[in-house]
C-alpha cells in the first residue's frame, strides 16, 4: 500500500511542478531545482543535522555520500532500465561542473583534517547560492 501511495504522490508532484512551470512561463528545470529537489532533500537534511547535533558525524557524512551515490546511480539508472533511454536535454555543462566541483570540494575539505569547519561550510553554501543564482539569471 505504501509503495502505491509513493508512486501516486510522485506522479502528482511531477504533474503539478510542470503545471506551475508552464503557468509561470519558467522552465521545468528551474521548478525542479527549487521545489522538487529541496522538498525531497528535506528528510536527508533533517537527518544529517540531527546526526551532527548528536555528534554522530559518520552518520551525517555517510548519509550525504550515500544519498548522492544512490541518486546518481539508482534514481537515474532504474528509469533507464525500465523505460529505455532518458534524454538529458536539460542537463548542461554548468550542471556537470557543479557536480564535480562540489564533490571535489567536499573531498578536499574533509581530507585536510578530517573536519569541515564553518569557513568551508560557508564556501559550500555560497557555491550553492551562486549556482542557483546562475540558474535564475540564465532563465533555466
Amino acid at each position: 500500500m505504501t509503495i502505491i501511495c509513493i508512486i501516486y504522490s510522485s506522479d502528482i508532484i511531477v504533474s503539478m511542478a510542470e503545471e506551475i512551470a508552464h503557468r509561470l512561463h519558467i522552465s521545468d528545470k528551474l521548478i525542479t531545482m527549487f521545489a522538487i529537489v529541496i522538498g525531497t532533500s528535506l528528510p536527508e537534511m533533517v537527518m544529517t543535522v540531527t546526526s551532527a547535533k548528536k555528534g554522530e558525524f559518520d552518520i551525517a557524512i555517510g548519509n550525504i555520500i550515500g544519498t548522492n551515490i544512490f541518486n546518481i546511480c539508482i534514481v537515474l539508472g532504474l528509469p533507464v532500465i525500465i523505460y529505455g533511454n532518458v534524454l538529458l536535454t536539460g542537463f548542461g555543462i554548468i550542471d556537470i561542473i557543479m557536480v564535480f566541483l562540489s564533490s571535489a570540494l567536499l573531498f578536499f575539505f574533509a581530507r585536510s583534517e578530517k573536519t569541515i569547519d564553518k569557513k568551508e561550510a560557508i564556501i559550500m553554501l555560497a557555491l550553492f547560492a551562486l549556482y542557483y543564482f546562475f540558474l535564475l539569471v540564465e532563465g533555466y
